[in-house]
């Protein structure tokens, strides 16, 4: 389970050890979550953005979460990890709720025979999960069920627009961001925007990233909707664009008031984010010693 994906992660070399070790307990802290409440399979779908939304949402409410020592799921390893706190509990339920929709986004007809085959066992091991989440917090559920006709609808229009093409996967993280903020309207304001910001450069990055299967498949993709021809231009503009809305993010983000774990937050939505977006060059590798 040392595997993870997101890009909403800190940035290594400028992290204190303090910081890292905030980290590594929330991280932990969310996949015993995960285990204890929807069994141990559902720990696959564990993401670095959902440890930020755990961070995020007890950071806001100036909530303290308790460190204890606990076993690790799936081993015989005791760890020092956060004790269930609101924050770690929404986190568990947004990525099962993630993991089960981005299986329903598959291509199944794209999926080579044994992807397939994992495919359908990720299914049926995650069904129960998604339903208790999808019980639990139908809210959250209804987000989702909006995100994917959304995104339906701009699949079907071809649009050349890039906001309107991002603008289903930006509406969902806007949703899922404004649920960590307080009641403080104006906080609620600057955590959708932060959301969105979050979802275009995401957006953009994974189109990118997909292009040459799209343009193979003839499949829509907008930056061959715009007549993008070739991969490194396609990577060029989702770059220039995801910059333009990581620095939109980090004005929204100023005007939070955290009341705990600054530091750590001001690594992951400032440097992490444009790292994952236009990587810093690093003298030396770092990489993460995860659970």
């Amino acid at each position: 389970m040392s595997q993870m994906n997101g890009r909403m992660r800190p940035y290594l070399p400028e992290l204190t050890i303090r910081d890292y070790n905030t980290y590594q307990w929330y991280l932990r802290g969310v996949r015993r979550q995960l285990y204890t409440t929807y069994g141990l399979f559902s720990c696959c779908c564990l993401r670095y953005n959902g440890v930020l939304f755990a961070i995020l949402d007890d950071s806001l409410a100036g909530r303290p979460a308790t460190c204890k020592k606990m076993r690790v799921p799936g081993t015989l390893v005791w760890k020092e990890m956060m004790c269930q706190t609101q924050g770690i509990r929404l986190a568990a339920q947004v990525e099962v709720l993630l993991g089960w929709h981005r299986l329903q986004d598959a291509q199944w007809g794209d999926l080579p025979l044994y992807k397939k085959a994992r495919r359908v066992r990720d299914w049926l091991f995650l069904r129960r999960a998604y339903e208790k989440a999808a019980a639990e917090n139908p809210a959250l559920e209804r987000i989702f069920a909006q995100e994917r006709d959304q995104a339906n609808v701009q699949m079907t229009l071809n649009s050349e627009n890039y906001t309107l093409a991002s603008e289903p996967k930006s509406n969902l993280y806007g949703a899922l961001y404004s649920v960590l903020a307080t009641d403080d309207p104006s906080q609620r304001k600057s955590m959708h925007y932060i959301g969105c910001c979050i979802g275009r450069a995401a957006y953009l990055m994974d189109k990118a990233e997909s292009f040459l299967r799209d343009k193979l498949r003839k499949r829509y993709n907008v930056f061959l909707a715009n007549g993008i021809t070739n991969r490194e231009a396609a990577v060029e503009s989702a770059r220039r664009q995801a910059l333009a809305a990581a620095n939109d993010l980090v004005r929204a983000y100023n005007l939070l008031d955290i009341k705990l774990n600054r530091t750590l937050l001001d690594n992951i939505m400032i440097l992490g984010l444009r790292h994952a977006v236009d990587p810093f060059q690093e003298n030396q590798p770092v990489s993460w010693e995860l659970p």
